[in-house]
């Protein structure tokens, strides 16, 4: 959702626009493709993906992703007053919210069940 938003953003703007505010290395690579980066400019890789083989330490690590997720959306919202970039926005950091709360009570659950 977040690539289209940009991309959505970015259709019309110009050479000189995309210079301006230093998107032009970005434009000459990809144009106005969808090409996953992060804020530096650091291409996706699965190696950000993590997984133990411990269940626990696992489901710790997916509720901080979760965490991470939602401050990221919220920053972004601080960028913006523009509704069609928050309504968007609004619904990700809040679909954040919800996938941390259940990873919370899955590992309260087997907290209680193994008395750990």
């Amino acid at each position: 959702m977040i690539a289209t938003m940009i991309q959505q953003l970015m259709k019309d703007a110009t050479l000189e626009e995309l210079k301006e505010n230093g998107l032009i290395g970005y434009y000459t690579q990809h144009k106005n493709a969808n090409f996953p980066i992060d804020a530096s400019g650091v291409p996706f890789t699965s190696a950000y993906i993590e997984a133990t083989g411990d269940y626990w330490a696992d489901l710790e690590s997916d509720m901080a992703a979760e965490q991470r997720a939602r401050v990221t959306y919220e920053n972004l919202m601080n960028q913006t007053s523009d509704p069609d970039v928050l309504g968007p926005l609004s619904f990700l950091r809040q679909r954040e919210v919800v996938h941390y709360n259940r990873f919370k009570e899955l590992r309260d659950y087997y907290l209680n069940k193994f008395n750990r």
